[in-house]
This record gives structure tokens, sequence and C-alpha cells, in this order.
């Protein structure tokens, strides 16, 4: 089975916080739960089930594309599924994460996500008795790509001279991808094939090895807000998504919630896992400057659960109705809402208190709402207040806004939209200001 060391996870250490100091530091938005802990919070998702059930159930290989904001608790989901029982016995789980593959990441090509795949290969593979050999081809093939298309001779020559040097110049060069010429995709193209020789000949000789088929996991490749990330995914997923679904071994790719409604999309919907926020009120109550919430809905018992999760007692440290106001905040996202708590700790401390009050509340929704001002102007006051208006279904022009959770989308039954609680006083103040 699967072990947490094999896996080279690192899982933060919490105790649930007695103090406001301490909350501080338990709503770190970026901590990392251990799937196995009391504090993992577990989501009754359906998308999540049925890729879970389809892995456990493939013959061959899948190839699966999980849609989701940022936040929302993708990648604490997909390590557990590397530590389940029934994945580990079929297949030998390997996780990557975008956030390794240094600054480069935003100029991304498909080959250098393949190249990326393959260095980790070979780097588990020395646990599981794989050829050496293979981490010389890899070298081979890239100092092959970096000598047919890096027209600096001097570079060239030293990329040629020094081990793994050839690695650096592959991952400089990637920037100039986007500009190259016809002709050179062209080029570049057979040695795509000799790339993916390489990983299908490497997944096999795992399997035989271990006995298990092979599932990668690439964790974060929807991150990045700005116009080169979004060149970024549209190079992945739409310019070379037939390569991205060539490997003979099973991978999941993270991708940005937005591309789920995407115009043209190339990724068929039978590959396509969706993982929506957690929806903490109901659709009718989007309209509403403070949304009714119910201590009986699923969605907002499992903000509660993460919140008290974290909080020995909450009703010591935080004023009445502050917390609800900080799960309104925080949008159904877990990492919005830690954000949220932590900045309210943060407010409270400077003022050398000991519990949360609503003008520290207050304090975080206004520098929230500053945070997306920028964002919004032209046009984005009337998409936004169309999102604001709308019952159900999508919004033209949103993706930027879904991507930067200006916008949040939920599902329960249908698909909806909403804006995020502290735009909507503002959204309605813009739009009646331009009515005048």
């Amino acid at each position: 089975m699967c072990q947490k060391d094999d896996m080279h996870f690192e899982f933060s250490q919490i105790t649930p916080a007695t103090n406001l100091d301490q909350v501080y530091d338990n709503f770190d938005p970026i901590l990392s739960v251990d799937p196995d802990s009391d504090f993992y919070i577990s989501r009754d998702d359906q998308e999540l089930h049925k890729l879970s059930f389809e892995l456990k159930r493939n013959k061959t290989h899948l190839h699966a594309f999980l849609y989701g904001h940022r936040g929302s608790g993708k990648t604490t989901e997909l390590q557990k599924l590397c530590l389940d029982d029934e994945i580990c016995a079929q297949y030998l789980p390997i996780f990557l994460t975008a956030q390794n593959f240094g600054a480069e990441a935003v100029n991304l090509t498909h080959d250098a996500l393949l190249i990326q795949i393959g260095l980790k290969l070979v780097e588990i593979g020395k646990e599981h008795k794989l050829k050496p050999s293979y981490g010389k081809e890899l070298e081979i093939w890239g100092r092959d790509v970096v000598d047919t298309f890096l027209k600096k001779d001097t570079a060239k020559t030293e990329a040629g001279s020094k081990a793994n040097v050839w690695l650096l110049y592959f991952k400089a060069h990637l920037s100039t991808q986007r500009d190259w010429t016809r002709e050179e995709k062209q080029t570049l193209e057979p040695k795509i094939e000799d790339l993916l020789d390489i990983l299908n000949r490497m997944a096999q000789e795992l399997k035989n090895s271990t006995g298990k088929k092979l599932l990668v996991i690439v964790d974060d490749l929807e991150k990045g807000e700005s116009d080169a990330h979004r060149s970024m995914h549209e190079r992945l997923f739409q310019e070379n998504y037939d390569t991205l679904v060539r490997p003979r071994f099973s991978i999941i790719y993270t991708i940005p919630i937005y591309f789920r409604a995407l115009a043209g999309s190339r990724i068929p919907n039978d590959q396509t896992y969706a993982f929506s926020a957690i929806h903490i009120y109901k659709r009718k109550e989007k309209q509403s400057f403070s949304p009714a919430l119910d201590p009986a809905d699923p969605g907002y018992k499992i903000m509660r659960t993460f919140i008290e999760s974290r909080i020995e007692n909450p009703e010591a440290l935080f004023a009445e109705g502050t917390l609800d106001e900080l799960i309104r905040i925080g949008g159904g996202l877990f990492r919005e809402t830690a954000r949220a708590i932590q900045n309210a700790a943060y407010q409270a401390l400077r003022r050398n208190a000991a519990t949360v009050e609503t003008a520290d509340v207050t304090e975080v929704f206004n520098d929230i709402k500053k945070d997306f001002q920028p964002l919004i102007r032209g046009e984005a006051v009337k998409t936004l207040k169309a999102v604001y208006e709308s019952e159900q279904g999508w919004i033209e022009g949103i993706e930027s806004f879904l991507q930067a959770r200006a916008v949040v989308e939920y599902e329960n039954g249908d698909l909806w939209l909403d804006l995020r609680h502290v735009l909507k006083p503002y959204i309605l103040e813009l739009t009646a200001e331009n009515e005048e």
C-alpha cells in the first residue's frame, strides 16, 4: 500500500488554537493538511467520487482534467486519492506540482511538462529498480532539442559540455516557443514522439517491476491570473491537448475553473471532473447583502467544521456573528475563508484584543474588497452586475473574474455563479452611479 513517506508529502503541524496568536498561525492559507488527520474536512463531492470510481474500474489508462477554483481543496483531495488503499493496490501514484517546476512554469509548454513527468519518473524509479539509462535518454533528448533550437553557438557548446546544463537552457528557452514559426513547431513534433516513447517505456518497466499501473497527478497547473498564465493554459489545454492524452498511462491534470464553459474547449466532457466551491447559502439568497446561513445546511456545516477543527473554543475568541460573516467573506473556498479568519485575528491582535469583534471583520471585508477593485472597470461593471442578477447558468466574459475568485461557481443540482460577498454593495453602487 502507499505510504505518506513514499509520496514525499509535507503536511503542516496543527494544534487547535486557544488564543488569537495561534488562530493567526492555524489559518495560514498555505497550510498543507494531512488527509488522514482530524483537520481534514471531508467533502461528499459527486465528481470526486466519480473520478475515484473510474480510476478503480479502468482496465487500461485514464486521462482526466479536474476543474476547480484555487483554494477549493483540490490538492488535499488529490493527495488523499494517492493514499487510497484501492488506488494503491492498482496504481503507483506519482504526485507533481507545477510550483516545483520553477519560475518558468508560466512559460510551460507541452514538451516541458512531459520532461517534468519524465524527470520525476527517473527520481521515483530509483526506488523501483528502473534502469538508470532512462535518465541518460532524457538528457540526450534535451541536448538534441537545445542543439536544434538554441541559436547561440556558445550557449549550445556550454549546454553540451556540462551535465544537466541542457535542462537550464531548455527551460530558459521556453518563453520563446510562443514565437516559433510553423516550421520550427513542425520540427519539434517528431522529437515529441521520441519523448513520448521514452515515457511510455518507463511506465511499462515500472509496471513490470511493481505489478502496478502508473498514475501521474500534475497539480497547480490552473494557478495564475496574468495574461501569461492564461496563454499557458491555452497553450497546454487547447493547442496541445492531443499531446497531453498521448502517454499510455493514467494522468490527472488540474485545469482552470473557467475552462468548464470555455467556447471551443477541446477537452471532452467525459474527461472532465468539476470541483465547485462549497455553497454556504441557498441560491435564492444570492441577491442579499447578508445571505442567511442555515446551520443545518451541509455546506455551512463543512465550513463550520473547518473552523472548529482548528480552534478549541471559537465562541471564546470570536464575538457573536463574526464567524458567520467571515464564512460569507470566504465564499465557500477553504483558502479564502482561512485568509479572512487570519486577517480578522490580525486586526484584533493589532488592537491588543483577545477576541475578534465586528469592527475587525469590517476591516477584513474592506481589505478584501480593495484587492478586487482594480479589476473592476469598463465593461466589467456590467458583467459583474449580470452575475449578481442572474438566477442560474453562465455569464459571457466571466472567465478572468472566476480565475481571480471575484466570482465563485457553485453547484447543488444546478450550476450557478455569485459575486463574492465583499463586492455586492460595491457593484450596485457603481451601476447606480453609471445610471445617473
